[in-house]
Parts: structure tokens; sequence; C-alpha cells
């Protein structure tokens, strides 16, 4: 795993790069529902390659930006050109994800096949409360900040994420907001799902 200074996503091309936010595992629904968002997020995905975005800044929450990693790892079998940067929240994430019984192997997964991770500054503490809050928000913003269009997977109720796709709106980016959990009776396909848009 190479880490790499917040200063190297100055050789980002901005216009390129699409970043993403989304919940975490206990937030998404389960069984044929969740099989049904991902396929709506991996149909955004594939919509915002067609549309020339190659750079892909990644979270590494897990949840969402595991599985948009994932999806993006296999897509990058068949478009090489596609680059993937993790921006990680702090030096020792790995203690994150231990204190909130994250999936460790999608943590290294991540680690092992991406193409560059950026390391932010600070250290998790285990009920530091606030301080670590404030480490997510600066990862979220540093994301917002290199790119120029923000897929989000979540509900407009109060997160992390709903504050990152405020934010994205505030910074006029191109978003595209996949409604996490749609009160349907039926799954619809990925073009049918609930999506908002905006700046597109």
């Amino acid at each position: 795993m190479k880490l790499t200074a917040p200063s190297a996503a100055s050789g980002i091309p901005q216009a390129k790069t699409l970043c993403f936010t989304g919940h975490r595992p206990e937030k998404l629904p389960q069984g044929k529902q969740l099989d049904a968002l991902l396929a709506t997020l991996y149909y955004h995905i594939d919509a915002a390659i067609m549309q020339g975005y190659l750079y892909f800044l990644d979270g590494m929450a897990d949840g969402i930006d595991y599985y948009a990693a994932e999806y993006l790892l296999q897509k990058r079998q068949e478009r090489p050109e596609i680059c993937i940067i993790g921006v990680q929240p702090c030096i020792n994430y790995q203690d994150f994800f231990r204190h909130r019984h994250y999936d460790m192997q999608h943590l290294a997964h991540m680690q092992e096949n991406f193409d560059e991770i950026i390391c932010l500054e600070g250290m998790y503490q285990k009920h530091a409360g606030y301080r670590n809050s404030f480490l997510f928000w600066n990862r979220n913003r540093f994301l917002v900040d290199h790119a120029s269009r923000l897929i989000a997977v979540c509900s407009l109720e109060r997160s992390g994420s709903k504050q990152t796709y405020d934010y994205a709106k505030e910074k006029k980016l191109s978003v595209c907001r996949i409604e996490a959990n749609p009160n349907l009776f039926y799954l619809p396909k990925p073009e049918q799902w609930p999506v908002e848009k905006i700046n597109y």
C-alpha cells in the first residue's frame, strides 16, 4: 500500500474526476433491494465513464464506497485508463474499521488494489466523538473539492453522506443522488430508480 500526501491531488484532472458518497452497510437495504440499488449505482458509473470520467475518488468506507470500488476494479480490467484513487481520512484508518466491526478484508482489498491512496492527516481515537467526525468531514470535503461530479447514494435524512451531497451542491458540482431506500412496492430497473440530478 502506497500512501501519498494530500498535495498529490494537484495532479488529478478535476474536470474528469468523479467522487462518491453513500451510506455504510447498516443504513443500506438488504437482499434483492440491495442488488437493485447496486445495479443502479453501476448504471450511473457506466454513464459517467461514457461521458469521459476516468478518475474516481473513493472515500474507502465500507458500504457504498466499497461497492463502487469493487465495480471500478472490474471495469479497470476492460478500461486500463481508469484511475481509482482512495482518500483515507486518517493514518490509522484500520482502527476505525475494527472499532465499528466493519469488514477488514474490504479495507485491505481497496488498499491493495487502488492506483493511489491519499492519506489525510489526523488520528482516529476511540470514543473521541466530535474529533472523529471532523476527520470524516475533512475527507468528504476533500473528495468534493477535487472532483466535478458526485454520485451520492443516500436518503435526505441527516447523515455524513447528506452533508457531502449538500456541500457538492454548494460547490456547483454535477450531482447524481440515488435514493438509498425508496419507499416502493416493486424494484425498478436502474434507469427507472428514483434519482435526483443537478447541474447535468
